[in-house]
This record gives structure tokens, C-alpha cells and sequence, in this order.
């Protein structure tokens, strides 16, 4: 029987399954995150151990990986060399949206966007694919937990800039990190990882629930963020109608806001889009992408 390992590797966590090709979940391993652009060592040593650990069960055909932050600079290449030496398997690297598109739309096309802890879209239209977003926390990740969090964190700086009370948002994210002053907030910020920041999405998602104004601004303009992101990609792979669109990320498969945000947005601007959504893990995806490479729709490569 073929079984292959598929890794999720995100910015919050890795998680990696050994599956048979029905998709069934014949183990799993978890991990810290797998982003190499946060941390180089540390997504390594998160991704090494998971892999170890799907390797000791049973024997496999391939291991496939999808990774946040995989196309920053030669990173992917440094990771697949280093994994490399453990196995002499097969390792197909792809950024996690690939993956993740395939767990969810498989062949056909279509365009997959993720918001969690980062953000990215990932699409295909025939032999064409391609990508928009996924530039990172630095250069972009505009509609992600995190992103979302900082833009309420540096509307905190402006409050205490101008000497205005600070707002109901603000106090209850001030609350959350247990920061009373300028120090407590600068201290957060500094020393926290990426996926603890994204955190803070969660607080604001309660206070938009509960109507506040500055929240749900915030979540809406989100919405718009990923829904543009997405349909420059279907515009680029000239999808010219009835586009299918997947979305996975806990921004935008829990946040009530955001998700009718962005497929308000989508629905003005293309003619019936088919969005779709499941609970899968996308770690599913790398049963559908070692039977492309078996077909010759996709390469090792």
C-alpha cells in the first residue's frame, strides 16, 4: 500500500500526517511553526523532528511540504538540502498555499487564499499557476492575524502619541498582553514571536462582535485586502468566469467578518464564484500532488 508523509508547515505550527492514498491518517506528529523567513534554526529543527517522526512509522513513497515563507530567497533550497540527509526519499517543497489548494480544489483550477498567521494565494488555470501575496510579515502579510493585530497595536502608539484616552480596542488588547504603560506595549511587541502578535486577532474578533466600531474596521478592511489579493490573482491567470475559490486560515475560515467581507467584495466584481471550505487538514494536499506528479501535471522539481 502507498503512503506518503504530508507536512503543513506554517507559521504557527508544523504538522505533519502519514497518509494512505484515500487520504486516511495513519499518524501524526506536531511541531513549533515552520517558517524559515521568522527563524531559519528553529523551522529546521521543528520541521527535522516532525519528519523523523513520520519516518519511523512506515515506510513512505514521498514527503511533501508545504512551507510559509518557503520562496524567501534560497531558503527553501537550505531546508530541502538539510532534510535531504535524512532520507533518501523523494521531498517535494512547495509554499503552503500549493499545498493547501490541493487538499481543497485538487486538479482542477481555481484560486486557494490563505489567512492565518500569515497570508498568500495560490492559483491554477490550466498549465499556468501562480501566486500573489506571501511577501512575509516585513514586506506584507496584509490581511493576516498577525498584520491585523499590529495595526491595532500602532493605533495604540497614535493614542498615547497624541495624548487621547485610549480606546475600547486598545484597552482590552493592553489588557490581553498585561501592558499598562508605553514600556509594557514596546516590550510585547519586541519579544514576541510573530505567532504570538497574531494572537491578538482574537481579541479583536470578540470586540467586533461586540460592536465596536474600531474593531470591526478593522476586520472589514481585511476582508477587502484579501478579496483584492485574491482577484488580481484570477485576473492574472485570466480565469475569466465562474471562478472557483477555496479559503482556509483561521482569519478567514472563523472570523465571521472577514469572510463575508471577502466574498461580498468577490461577488461584486466576478459573476457567481463558487467559494469553498472544509476542515481538512491542508496537509491532505500531498496525496493529490504525488498523484500529479504520478500523472505528469506536476514534477519534483
Amino acid at each position: 500500500m502507498t503512503r506518503v508523509i504530508g507536512i503543513d508547515a506554517g507559521g504557527t505550527k508544523v504538522q505533519g500526517l502519514v497518509l494512505d492514498m484515500q487520504k486516511n491518517i495513519l499518524f501524526q506528529s506536531l511541531s513549533g511553526h515552520g517558517n524559515p523567513s521568522v527563524s531559519y534554526e528553529e523551522a529546521l529543527r521543528n520541521l527535522s523532528s516532525v519528519v523523523q517522526q513520520c519516518l519511523d512509522q512506515t515506510r513512505v513513497s514521498h514527503i511533501v511540504i508545504g512551507m510559509a515563507g518557503g520562496g524567501s530567497g534560497n531558503l527553501s533550497q537550505r531546508i530541502q538540502s538539510e532534510l535531504e540527509k535524512m532520507t533518501s526519499l523523494p521531498i517535494v517543497l512547495l509554499n503552503d498555499a500549493t499545498l493547501a489548494y490541493f487538499s481543497l480544489i485538487g486538479n482542477r483550477n481555481g484560486v486557494m487564499t490563505i489567512a492565518g498567521t500569515g497570508s498568500i494565494s495560490y492559483g491554477r488555470n490550466g498549465n499556468r499557476s501562480g501566486t500573489s501575496g506571501g511577501w512575509g510579515h516585513l514586506l506584507g502579510d496584509e490581511g493576516s492575524a498577525y498584520h491585523i493585530s499590529l495595526l491595532a497595536c500602532k493605533q495604540i502608539a497614535v493614542e498615547r502619541d497624541y495624548g487621547t484616552s485610549l480606546s475600547p480596542l486598545s484597552r482590552s488588547l493592553m489588557n490581553e498582553i498585561g501592558a499598562s504603560d508605553d514600556r509594557g506595549l514596546k516590550g510585547f511587541i519586541y519579544s514576541s514571536s510573530k505567532g504570538d502578535i497574531a494572537q491578538l486577532a482574537k481579541v479583536i474578533h470578540k470586540e467586533a462582535l461586540a460592536g465596536d466600531e474600531r474593531a470591526l474596521d478593522l476586520l472589514k478592511s481585511a476582508g477587502k485586502q484579501l478579496a483584492a489579493q485574491t482577484m488580481a490573482l484570477i485576473e492574472n491567470l485570466q480565469i475569466e468566469k465562474n471562478p472557483v475559490i477555496a479559503l482556509k486560515g483561521s482569519v478567514l475560515e472563523r472570523n465571521q467578518v472577514v469572510q463575508s467581507t471577502f466574498k461580498e467584495t468577490i461577488a461584486e466584481s466576478f459573476i457567481e464564484p463558487t467559494f469553498m471550505m472544509n476542515s481538512s487538514s491542508p496537509a491532505t494536499g500531498a496525496v493529490d500532488i504525488v498523484e500529479a506528479i504520478r500523472e505528469g501535471k506536476m514534477t519534483n522539481e
